[in-house]
Order: structure tokens, then sequence, then C-alpha cells
């Protein structure tokens, strides 16, 4: 029971967003070619030497030096049940088949921009591996028996469901001039995605905001967070000591902007100017979409959308998906001037 319930707590961290710092990097390395920190050829590079035999083809299989934080230890794994396990966490398995194997490109493209961004800038917290299980460092990640426990009685038809979608799409990653992009993805959009720049104050070309109208349709598209007055002056007075608490309640929250998507872009809290994605942090709210009423002592934050905004809304790809578009036009549609690339022409 721990073990299915630390795979749901998993799987909600995931789908709320993907670990920012790890896909950013450093803004000088923003500004290089593909905003990523590899070189031709570093993801073949920094595989296991040896790899693993396939025992269906004899072949050697690629391999991947995963740090389970919690256990503190590196272990070895194959790269495609390494991925598999990443999308068990990651989407549903109750989805289209047309979204699950978009998820399982971004994974794919994630694991290797990742490996890229460690060869060039080593961290000794991963003790020798390549990416963290951790979700909070990089992304999630649910072992076999979790899969199966995850999953109960429904296990051989979605774990038949989720290794064939990866299967099909394994050799395949999304590039930006030949290079793994940032593969960025939420759970739901507010109808629009949100472009880096807004959320994390650096521009990615393919970053950009792009349309999800299946998004408004997702469970848990609206949501509303009541905090009292004491509970929002104690936050607020943690943070910015020097506030003044004797404003009108129903000035403190003053939303100056949107962004183009939506999103609250500035915002004056009793005369501090913060940004939505501030405010959305501050007070854990799902969303940087939000509005606040103030009314008998209590504040209530109302958001649309589930998480940063950025890349692909996996509610909106499994829209797309059930109106008959292909993983192929869902990354397309949001991941703009990406390419499809053979893992081996990298």
């Amino acid at each position: 029971m721990k073990r299915y319930l630390r795979a749901a707590v998993v799987l909600l961290l995931c789908m709320l967003s993907i670990p920012l710092v790890p896909l950013l990097g450093s803004p000088k390395n923003l500004q290089e070619k593909s905003e990523n920190h590899s070189k031709e050829d570093a993801s073949s590079a920094q595989l296991s030497d040896k790899g693993q035999e396939d025992e269906s083809t004899g072949e050697q299989e690629e391999t991947i030096k995963v740090y389970f934080h919690e256990e503190d230890e590196v272990k070895e794994l194959p790269m495609k049940e390494y991925i598999k396990s990443v999308v068990c966490a990651e989407m549903p398995a109750s989805f289209e088949e047309e979204a699950i194997k978009a998820q399982a490109v971004i994974a794919h493209t994630y694991t290797l921009h990742i490996i890229n961004a460690k060869a060039e800038h080593p961290d000794e917290s991963l003790k020798g591996g390549q990416i963290s299980t951790d979700p909070g460092t990089h992304q999630a990640y649910i072992s076999p028996e979790e899969i199966k426990e995850k999953y109960g009685v429904n296990y051989e038809e979605y774990w038949d469901k989720i290794s064939k979608c990866t299967d099909e799409v394994f050799d395949q990653v999304l590039t930006y001039e030949n290079q793994p992009i940032i593969a960025a993805f939420h759970s739901i959009s507010s109808g629009y995605t949100e472009s880096a720049e807004n959320v994390w104050g650096r521009e990615v070309p393919y970053l950009v905001s792009a349309s999800s109208e299946g998004d408004p349709l997702s469970p848990h598209y609206e949501d509303k967070k009541t905090l009292s007055k004491k509970e929002v002056t104690d936050i607020l007075k943690k943070l910015y000591p020097e506030m003044d608490f004797d404003q009108k309640e129903e000035e403190w929250f003053q939303i100056k902007s949107n962004t183009p998507s939506g999103y609250v872009d500035k915002i004056s809290v009793l005369g501090e100017e913060l940004t939505g994605v501030q405010v959305r942090s501050i007070f854990q709210l799902k969303s940087a979409d939000f509005s606040v009423t103030y009314q008998d002592g209590n504040f209530l934050f109302t958001t649309k959308g589930y998480g940063h905004g950025v890349g692909m809304s996996q509610y909106g790809a499994n829209y797309f998906a059930s109106q008959g578009k292909s993983y192929q036009e869902i990354l397309s549609h949001y991941y703009p001037g990406t390419v499809l690339t053979a893992v081996s022409d990298l």
C-alpha cells in the first residue's frame, strides 16, 4: 500500500510540471545553439560502455545509469524499460494511445537532454548516475513492482498498452537544430499553453503559446482554494515583513496585467509588485491563471489549469488524440519548429 501511495504522489507531482533547473541550464547556455548543453553524439557517448544484451535480438541494448534517490544507489537499467516506467509514472494508462506515444517521445527526449547536460556539467549528487528518480530533481520513475500495484487488476492490459506505445516510438526524439529539446510539459493548460519566457524569464523558440482547446473539458480544470486572512497574512509576513497589512482586504491583491495566454503577469500584493508565477508558488496554487476575491474573512483563489503551462498539455494531448490527431501532430502542435529525429541520427 505504501508503494502504491508513493506511486500516486509521483504521478501527481510529475503531471504538475517537470523540474525546471536541469532543463533550462544557465542563461549563457540558453543563448547557445538549441538551448542545450550538449555536443554532437554526447547522448550515445554517455551511455554505458557495455550495455545489455537484448534477448529477443541478441544485440547490445543501450542502458542508463539511474540514481535511485530513496535507496541512495545507482542502478544500470535498459533504456527502453526505464522509459516505459517513466511513462507509467507520468501519464494515466487510460489515455489515448497517441497521447501516450507523445509522452513516451517526451520522456526519451528529456532523458537524453539531461544526459547531455550532465556530461558537460557533472552532478556529484547523482553519485555516478546520469539521471535521478527524484521527480523534484529530474523526471518521475516507478519500479515494476509499483507499476503492478498501481494498475492492479488492469496490470496486463495497461502494461501491454504502455509497452506497445513506447516500442513504436522509442527510436524517435524531438529535436531543435538536431539536439534534444527542453521537453517541458504539464497536466492542464488554461486553454492556451504559456511561453517559457513568461514563466522562466528566458525565451525558447519552440516553447511558445499554443491553443489547447480540450483543456477546459478536463477534470480539475478549475480549482478553488480558500485561505483565511490570518493564513494569508502569516504567509506574506514571513516573506515580506515590511508589507502594510492595514489596507482594505479587497485591495490586497490587484492584478495589473495578464500574458497573452491569460496567465497573470504582474500583480500588486499589498503594494509589492510580483509575478503571477511568484504568487502561484507562494500560495501553492495549481496555476498562474488565477483570480482573487475577498469575502467574510477569507480570500478565494480561483485557478484555471494545472501546472506551469509550458509545452505539451497532457490532457490537451489526450483530447487531440481522441479527435483523431496522431502523436506526430500533437508534438508538432505543442512544440512548433521541432523535428522528430531518429536517435541514431543524433
